[in-house]
């Protein structure tokens, strides 16, 4: 993601437009330059601070210095480095070195190498710290990895890192998806959930989701982390391929708000996600595979239809199964994180009324506190019905008990 000095854009009457790269002349040029310098610092196993000076030079060109910073950035942010020192506690030891050195100074040698072995001599088990003493600072840590890209990979990352740039100070996102079926939409959901996003989910039709996210401009907590979470999710939309953008700006001090409105046509970037197995968490990934070792009767139904809640719309259940038996009596699953509080008590009002609805509720007990679970199961009759609590992450064998007993009261 591109800082706000780095940011690039226009404004006319209240609209943002980013100026994203293009595949030109000019663009190629510093593309090769920047990555010429960390190629060359790959295969030298340069240092940090190596890097840097080698770097500096470019990015301290004025003429088209935003572009340079922007794409070092964008390249630093997907490199790698490691530490060039092993030592368990190399500050204490570096310490040790200066004080026992510092005491030699009082009569020096002439000779520096004479110097340096009498510091080894009184650091027996320290001696491999006199040829890199610096070794556990950031600034001297090698340069191990770098993304394999060509240009136009770099190009497409700067101008993802442009648009997550801006959304970090979005308001409000509204966001139209294309061509979603129910399988594509329960993927995307969990990934919603899992970037602990806030947000109003519509399906318009059956080839249309509608939503409206709150962005990090519009909470007082945790401002900054829930803005990188929402810059990061735009690579999860990147993965339709029909969507619509339109997010509400506020990037300047007086909090004049701005629009900025994308379209899937004219902003034509490739998710560096590739497709939807990388989208999956991997508790979620976790308990699929072990659901399917323990499943008993049940099986995955991710292309259910989702199930519809009159005065409320769509549902988007976590999971959908049914039996091997009987493939038309789906259950659904629902579960509510600590971070996910969004409908929970209008699900359980619901369940309450519509006994019969095939719906499991599963409930993080952090979520409701340490007597949240009593308190619930108190003020909502038949609560255990439908209802499950779990920590962290729910246990397969819990899920298969709820969902033979929602079975019963759905389709018996």
């Amino acid at each position: 993601m591109l800082n706000r000095e780095l940011l690039q854009f226009t404004r006319n009457s209240g609209r943002i437009t980013p100026r994203f790269a293009v595949m030109d002349k000019n663009f190629c040029q510093h593309a090769e330059v920047i990555w010429g310098i960390y190629r060359e610092a790959w295969q030298r196993r340069s240092s940090r601070a190596q890097l840097d000076e080698s770097l500096e030079p470019y990015l301290k060109d004025a003429k088209n210095s935003k572009l340079t910073a922007g794409l070092n950035k964008v390249i630093l942010d997907h490199s790698e480095f490691i530490g060039s020192c092993d030592a368990e506690d190399a500050a204490n030891q570096r310490e040790m070195i200066f004080k026992t050195a510092a005491k030699i100074l009082k009569d020096p040698p002439e000779d520096p190498q004479v110097f340096r072995q009498m510091v080894a001599a009184r650091l027996r088990d320290n001696q491999f710290l006199l040829h890199d003493i610096y070794g556990d600072l950031p600034e001297f840590d090698i340069l191990h990895q770098i993304p394999q890209w060509n240009v136009e990979s770099l190009c497409n990352a700067y101008n993802i890192a442009l648009v997550q740039g801006l959304l970090f100070y979005a308001d409000s996102l509204e966001l139209a998806l294309m061509d979603t079926g129910a399988m594509t939409v329960r993927k995307f959901m969990r990934r919603l959930k899992f970037y602990r996003l806030l947000a109003e989910v519509h399906k318009v039709s059956a080839h249309e989701v509608k939503l409206t996210l709150s962005g990090p401009a519009s909470l007082f907590a945790e401002n900054r982390k829930y803005g990188l979470q929402l810059a990061a999710f735009f690579q999860v939309i990147l993965l339709f391929k029909e969507w619509k953008l339109r997010a509400k700006l506020k990037m300047r001090e007086d909090d004049t708000v701005e629009t900025l409105t994308l379209f899937s046509s004219r902003c034509p970037l490739k998710s560096s996600l590739r497709h939807w197995a990388a989208c999956v968490p991997d508790e979620v990934a976790l308990f699929v595979k072990n659901f399917r070792q323990d499943a008993g009767n049940w099986v995955e139904a991710p292309e259910a239809e989702l199930p519809r809640i009159a005065g409320y719309g769509t549902l988007f259940p976590d999971f959908s199964f049914v039996r091997a038996s009987d493939p038309e009596a789906v259950i659904h699953v629902e579960l509510f994180h600590r971070y996910y509080t969004h409908d929970l008590e209008a699900r359980l009002e619901f369940l309450q009324h519509e006994p019969q609805f095939p719906l499991v509720v599963g409930i993080d007990r952090s979520l409701v506190g340490k007597n949240g679970e009593k308190e619930l199961l108190t003020r909502y009759k038949n609560l255990s019905d439908h209802v499950f609590f779990f920590s962290n992450y729910p246990g397969c064998e819990r899920v298969r008990k709820m969902l033979d007993k929602v079975s019963l009261l759905a389709y018996q």
